[in-house]
């Protein structure tokens, strides 16, 4: 019998409570015998399975692929697909034989395991649920992939052809569906549901409805929201409790699958915050002598920042105007008798946007936060003119508010809980919504959209909206809902503009959308020193170059020095 030699199963047995056999035999030393007889073990070995596979279904920072984020000095690492810089040898995430093996081994052991039908229907329900998000990652990224439903080992044969893109999205699916089928309707915070794995059939269905240009995956988002809906334990929350405190986040009705970091084994550095909070001090190596002594802050700030918004993004949060009617900034009457430019520019907007965005003026843990000319959070190098000298200030003239805990001022080193929102109600039923637009169904669409748009956004109008103007109202709100969520923005340009193509289609490469939003130069905003006047500006990325988006990047490449192992394997049209 193989050992299990995964040293990540001892860092998931610590959350199990199985310490009598830990005191009786060396962590390396448990068999396979031992993990699939012991229902604790085999409880941290689907936490290991966890571990590997949760950043399949979300990612807090893919967005900074798109123009609602900049990447700032520290944070590059998307900078090179933004504008392009990739070629056939980029590896986009294709090696997952490993976590298809961890969790092929639970399907094949569980059921002749001696655990109750409840524990092995949750174990095996898990299981699929997570290989469905393996799969639904690799359908997205490449396409058709090599689909794995056994556990392979070094003698096996990796000689496994691609399959269709279909035949990909239909195994996600249908890994999801017998997840739905065993998984409980509750569970212990962080684990997958029946509630959770509708919800991702439902983004996975929307997808693949885009890029096979078949309605029946519509029609798969409506079934899937429909059962969902019917469980009556998720409702909307405000949105400011799902992302400002740790507290209201873990509590919040709303959220249907977590990923709960606890300060045991998290600090500051291993959450976002590192990444979107600045780096500024009262001190002349940090801030200019202007700076110091006109915007002066009452405590350092301390993290790294990688990430910005832009104008792009703030520009999608509507203004509630003079005459009550919900309009873009630069429409509303305040433009003209605003007296400065928060007046002008940020009274009045959509909630989220205060639970989202850092504005000049706004409150930032200890200190107000000015982000404009000799601002103590603005960037010297950039058109702002800052204040900020340390290399860790906005490019934009904004910073991030979601998904920063600013109870407690930030040190990386130091503890911190921490709660990533996976899977949520808000982004249910903008797919459902989405879904119901594909489908014909406007009046049910705008009902979706109205529940988000009320009750997160603060709006007491509904949305009435049709035909083109619905559609453009959808992708505002969606851009707004889901911002830093899952990569959801990049995602969502994607299929938007692969149903604009009518599928992928044999020739995409060259005759698909080139998507307007993933191209050209990002926008900031600087703001005079009196905090009367502001001036709209273009920004590259960060390696000089503006966003480019050629339609062979609706699919990554398979990396060349798989097909070079492997030479059944194909590449993808245009690398």
């Amino acid at each position: 019998m193989r050992y299990f030699l995964y040293i990540i199963l001892i860092f998931a047995i610590s959350f199990t409570s199985c310490n009598k056999v830990m005191d009786t035999k060396p962590l390396d030393k448990y068999t396979g015998e031992d993990v699939w007889n012991n229902y604790s073990l085999a409880e941290g070995y689907i936490y290991t399975c966890y571990a590997n596979c949760m950043g399949y279904i979300f990612s807090w920072n893919y967005d900074a692929i798109t123009k609602s984020v900049k990447n700032h000095p520290w944070g590059g690492s998307y900078t090179s697909e933004k504008t392009e810089q990739i070629d056939r040898n980029y590896d986009g995430g294709w090696t997952q034989f490993s976590n298809i093996r961890r969790v092929n081994l639970v399907l094949k052991n569980i059921p002749g395991a001696p655990f109750t039908d409840v524990q092995k229907n949750t174990l095996r329900g898990e299981a699929f649920f997570l290989r469905g998000s393996i799969y639904s990652y690799l359908a997205f990224r490449f396409g058709g992939v090599q689909i794995v439903k056994d556990v392979l080992d070094v003698d096996s044969d990796f000689n496994i052809p691609r399959s269709s893109m279909k035949d990909a999205y239909d195994f996600a699916l249908a890994n999801l569906d017998s997840a739905a089928n065993l998984l409980p309707a509750t569970n212990t915070r962080g684990r997958a549901t029946k509630g959770a794995a509708y919800a991702l059939k439902m983004r996975v269905a929307l997808q693949a409805g885009a890029y096979i240009n078949d309605n029946k995956y519509y029609t798969a988002v409506r079934t899937a929201g429909d059962a969902l809906f019917a469980m009556t334990q998720y409702s909307l929350d405000d949105y400011s409790n799902l992302f400002n405190a740790y507290s209201t986040a873990i509590a919040s009705p709303e959220n249907i699958l977590v990923y709960d970091r606890k300060n045991t084994n998290t600090s500051f550095d291993g959450t976002p915050m590192q990444s979107l909070v600045c780096n500024s001090d009262q001190i002349p190596s940090k801030l200019t002598a202007n700076a110091l002594l006109k915007f002066p802050l009452k405590e350092s700030i301390e993290g790294w920042m990688n990430y910005a918004p832009t104008q792009d993004l703030v520009d999608d949060y509507l203004v509630t105007d003079a005459d009550g009617k919900q309009k873009k900034w630069d429409q509303t009457s305040f433009i003209t008798t605003g007296a400065n430019v928060y007046e002008k520019m940020y009274k009045n907007r959509d909630k989220r946007f205060y639970a989202s965005i850092i504005y000049d003026s706004s409150k930032y843990f200890g200190n107000v936060a000015y982000l404009r000319a000799d601002g103590n959070c603005s960037s010297n190098i950039s058109p702002l003119n800052g204040g900020c000298i340390s290399g860790g200030a906005s490019l934009t003239g904004y910073l991030f508010a979601k998904y920063v805990y600013q109870a407690k001022k930030l040190w990386y080193s130091d503890p911190t809980d921490f709660c990533y929102s996976v899977l949520r109600l808000g982004e249910a039923y903008l797919n459902y919504a989405e879904a119901c637009i594909r489908l014909g169904d406007e009046a049910t669409a705008r009902t979706y959209i109205t529940k988000t748009y009320q009750k997160h956004g603060g709006f007491t109008n509904s949305i009435t909206s049709s035909a083109e103007d619905l559609w453009n109202d959808y992708r505002r709100e969606r851009h707004v809902e889901l911002i830093l969520e899952n990569g959801d923005r990049y995602r969502s340009l994607l299929r938007w503009g692969m149903q604009a193509s009518g599928g992928l289609k044999q020739g995409y490469e060259n005759t698909a959308l080139a998507i307007p939003e993933l191209t050209g130069v990002l926008h900031g905003i600087a703001i005079s020193a009196d905090g009367k006047t502001y001036q709209v500006y273009n920004l590259n990325e960060q390696n000089g170059q503006p966003l480019k988006f050629t339609p062979k990047r609706y699919l990554f490449p398979v990396p060349q020095s798989k097909i070079t192992a492997l030479s059944i394997l194909t590449q993808n049209a245009g690398w």
